[in-house]
């Protein structure tokens, strides 16, 4: 046992292993039992078949079939030369925070996207950000510089701010992820994998205390820490290793702790907790192979899984390599999750639509298109409001958005900026 086992509080401590690490094959092996069949443009799932033909439509008929219509209504241009990386917002809706790739941090009025203040809360790649649940004047930052800290947005100034180390090593370890339980009592953040391993850190908000950390149940950088919305001792972690783990954290070992193992294939960059009936037991996970796996935690296999040839052809694109997915919400229609996705175009400009992920019949349908006046280019961060059926896009040249139903008035100017067609690697 490493030292990493000796830790006091009840659930951060690693056990002898065999069974985390049984549950471990099991998640790799158990996809393969429940994988009926696959034949060219569909996919059977435990005995489910979900067919995503493709069929030549004309431009009228794609505008019929997008019924909704999102319009820009108000915009800014932040940096002609960065791209935006991640997006928060306050509880009330009232402040937007942005994350550029210059390591700066931007705080936004929600409503008009006047500019409050910027700072520079890290010297390396910024990799979270997320205002505190219960104080909207607190906002937090992860870097791959080895810190999570917490920031006054009245002052700017750094309140708080944890160390990504563990108890057996001196070495500060790059942060690729961090979330915050819904109740604020605990912060964890996923490493890089660093010397021979790649660790989960928790501590204790209130206490400034590290509490320990997981090390066992991933194998590579760990991607993606998502806190059950409702239930603050419930975890989701992703990993380049391709492994989606659920943990319960309140129990006293690491392997008691990992409650569920789901083999996702592929690394999954974005990870989303969706409700069903009431219940926040379903996980969408979006791939870096532009595919999207929609889970039911207590099961072996997803439930519904969309290659991205399936995603092109729900968008009625012709050539799959041009789209990208964005993010996965809640819709305000129920439990059936909406998918804002994207398009490359030969004319320099992106196209950006929703799909609705139909639970019942597991097929992707056209939702809503995004008009713009100005060239829309990759996003790469997105809010959306069920309340008010409105979105804050972020991408790249550093433009944020809102979008907003074509009936409503739009709520100010547009910012006029020239934007270039850039590379569209990714920074980091």
């Amino acid at each position: 046992m490493s030292e990493e086992g000796a830790v006091t509080l009840a659930f951060c401590g690693g056990g002898s292993g065999a069974k985390l690490k049984s549950k471990v094959a099991r998640g790799m092996s158990e996809l393969e039992d429940v994988v009926e069949e696959e034949e060219e443009g569909v996919v059977v799932l435990s005995g489910r078949s979900v067919e995503m033909p493709h069929v030549d439509h004309s431009e009228a008929e794609v505008a019929t079939l997008f019924s909704v219509k999102y319009e820009s209504v108000t915009s800014i241009s932040l940096s002609e030369e960065e791209y935006c990386l991640h997006l928060t917002h306050t509880t009330n809706w009232e402040d937007v925070a942005v994350a550029l790739s210059d390591f700066s941090v931007t705080l936004l009025k929600r409503e008009t996207l006047q500019k409050v203040s910027s700072f520079d809360p890290h010297q390396e790649c910024i990799t979270g950000l997320k205002f505190s649940p219960g104080n909207n004047n607190c906002l937090w930052t992860s870097s791959s510089d080895g810190f999570v800290k917490m920031w006054d947005v009245r002052s700017n100034q750094c309140e708080k701010e944890f160390q990504g180390m563990t108890k057996s090593s001196s070495v500060t370890k790059p942060l690729t992820c961090f979330d915050i339980s819904c109740n604020e009592r605990i912060l964890c953040a996923g490493t890089e994998l660093v010397e021979t391993g790649v660790f989960i850190l928790f501590w204790d908000i209130r206490g400034d205390k590290a509490l320990g950390s997981y090390w066992e149940s991933h194998t590579d950088n760990i991607t993606q820490v998502k806190f059950n919305p409702s239930q603050a001792d419930t975890m989701a972690t992703a990993a380049t290793d391709g492994l989606i783990n659920v943990f319960d954290i309140s129990q006293s070992t690491e392997d008691d702790a990992l409650t569920y193992c789901m083999n996702s294939e592929v690394t999954t960059g974005n990870l989303s907790w969706l409700g069903q009936n009431g219940r926040q037991e379903r996980l969408s996970a979006i791939t870096d192979i532009e595919s999207l796996q929609y889970w039911d935690i207590k099961e072996a296999a997803p439930m519904h899984k969309y290659s991205r040839e399936d995603v092109a052809a729900a968008m009625k694109l012709k050539e799959p390599d041009d789209c990208y997915l964005a993010s996965v919400h809640m819709s305000s229609e129920g439990d059936n999750p909406l998918v804002l996705v994207g398009a490359r175009n030969d004319e320099g400009s992106d196209t950006l639509c929703t799909l609705k992920l139909d639970l019942q019949t597991g097929q992707l349908k056209p939702h809503g298109s995004f008009v713009a006046k100005q060239l829309l280019l990759m996003i790469r961060a997105a809010l959306y409001q069920v309340e008010t059926d409105s979105y804050i896009t972020a991408g790249e040249c550093g433009v944020v958005r809102i979008w907003k139903p074509e009936s409503t008035e739009s709520i100010g100017k547009q910012s006029l900026v020239k934007l270039s067609k850039k590379n569209r690697t990714k920074p980091y």
